[in-house]
C-alpha cells in the first residue's frame, strides 16, 4: 500500500502474516498496539473485523477517558466485555463488523452510526448510540455532552452456516442484475433469497461460491415462519467494504462456534430467575424523545449501583438482619430470607 507511485510504502509489511492465540480477549489488544507502534498498522481509520457471540463492545463503567493513553494502565483496566470500544475513543479502530451466530441478539441488526466520546460530566467513555445494549449497560449520554467525539460504524450481521449449493451448468449463467444486493451497502433493499437464487456465474470457481449466510431482520420479508428469511454476503464483498478503511484486524473468538451460559451452570433454575428478574432492564418505550432515554439511563443506573452496594452489604454481613433490611427496601422484595 504507498500514496502515489515511487513512493515509500505508508506502512511496514510482515514477512509472514501474524496470527496471535490468547486467552481471555482482551490480551490481543497489546498486539494490536504493537503492530501499530511498529507502523504495520496504522494509527487510525482501522477496520476490526469480529467473529464472536459477544459484541464485547461495552466501556469500563468508571474507568476516566484519558486513561486510553496510557497503554500500561488501559490493559490493566481491560475485561473481556469491553476492550474493544476504549480502542475506538483512543481513534485506532474507526468500523467494526461484527458476525455472530443465530442464537447471539445482544444488538439489532444493520449498521449503526454513533459517537464515541468523554463524558463532560463523568470523564469517562460514553456513547450516543441508543440500542439497548447500550442504555441497559448505563452508557448513553446526548452528543452535547460528549468531548473529544469519534465516529464509529458498526455494522452487526448474522451468520447463518454456509451452504454449497449443486447447481447445474445453466443455473451458473444467472444474470448479474439477479444477484441481492450486499446488506451492509443498502440494507434497506435487501430481498430474501433463497441458496439456488445466488448464483455467481461461470466465472467463479467452486471454491468461491461458498457464500456467508446472513439475515438482516429489518429487512426480512418472509410470508411464512418455515421460509427461510436470508440474503448473502460474499467474502469478496466484506473485503470491498474494508478497503474504504486504512488497514484491517481480523479477531475470530472460538465461542462464534460453541458457547454455554455459565449462569445456567453455575446457578439453579430458581436462583437463575431471580437473577433475571433482579437485572430485568426496563426498555424505554416506542419512539423515545431525548429526555425519555436519559430518564431510562438514569434508571438503570440507579437499579446497577443498589444492585451493588446490596450484594456488597451482604457479602460484609449476610446475618439475618442484613438480608431483613434489605428485604423491606422497595425494590428488593427478592431479597428475602424465603428465597
Amino acid at each position: 500500500m504507498s500514496d502515489s507511485a515511487g513512493e515509500c510504502p505508508r506502512f511496514r509489511r510482515y514477512a509472514e502474516l501474524p496470527v496471535w492465540v490468547v486467552e481471555d480477549h482482551q490480551e490481543v489488544l497489546p498486539f494490536i498496539y504493537r503492530a501499530i507502534g511498529s507502523k504495520h498498522l496504522p494509527a487510525s481509520n482501522i477496520s476490526f473485523v469480529h467473529f464472536d457471540s459477544h459484541p464485547d463492545l461495552l466501556i469500563p463503567v468508571n474507568m476516566p477517558a484519558d486513561t486510553v493513553f496510557d497503554k500500561e494502565t488501559l490493559f490493566g483496566e481491560l475485561s473481556i466485555e469491553n476492550w474493544i470500544m476504549p480502542a475506538v475513543y483512543a481513534g485506532h479502530f474507526s468500523h467494526v463488523i461484527w458476525l455472530h451466530p443465530t442464537w447471539a441478539q445482544q444488538i439489532r441488526e444493520g449498521k449503526h452510526h454513533f459517537l464515541v466520546g468523554k463524558d463532560t460530566s463523568t470523564t469517562t467513555i460514553r456513547v450516543t448510540s441508543t440500542d439497548h445494549y447500550f442504555l441497559s449497560d448505563g452508557l448513553y449520554v446526548t452528543e452535547d455532552q460528549l468531548e473529544n467525539q469519534k465516529p464509529f460504524q458498526l455494522d452487526v450481521i448474522m451468520v447463518k452456516p454456509y451452504k454449497l449449493c449443486n447447481r447445474q451448468e445453466e443455473n451458473d449463467a444467472v444474470s448479474s442484475a439477479k444477484k441481492p444486493k450486499l446488506a451492509l451497502e443498502d440494507a434497506e433493499n435487501t430481498a430474501a433469497t433463497n441458496c439456488d437464487s445466488d448464483s455467481e456465474g461461470p466465472e467463479k470457481n467452486t471454491l468461491t461460491q461458498r457464500r456467508v449466510q446472513t439475515c438482516l431482520e429489518p429487512s426480512c420479508s418472509c410470508s411464512s415462519e418455515s421460509q427461510e428469511c436470508q440474503t448473502t454476503v460474499s467474502t469478496q464483498e466484506i473485503l470491498e467494504i474494508l478497503k474504504k478503511g486504512d488497514a484491517f484486524v481480523l479477531d475470530i473468538d472460538l465461542d462464534f462456534f460453541s458457547v454455554k451460559n455459565p449462569f445456567k451452570e453455575m446457578f439453579t433454575q430458581e436462583e437463575y430467575k431471580i437473577l433475571q428478574e433482579l437485572y430485568q432492564f426496563k426498555k424505554p418505550g416506542t419512539n423515545p424523545t431525548e429526555e425519555d432515554l436519559v430518564d431510562c439511563v438514569d434508571t438503570r443506573i440507579h437499579q446497577l449501583e443498589d444492585l451493588e452496594a446490596t450484594f456488597a452489604d451482604l457479602c460484609d454481613g449476610d446475618d439475618e438482619e442484613t438480608v431483613q433490611k434489605w428485604a423491606s427496601n422497595p425494590g428488593k422484595h427478592l431479597f428475602s430470607p424465603n428465597v
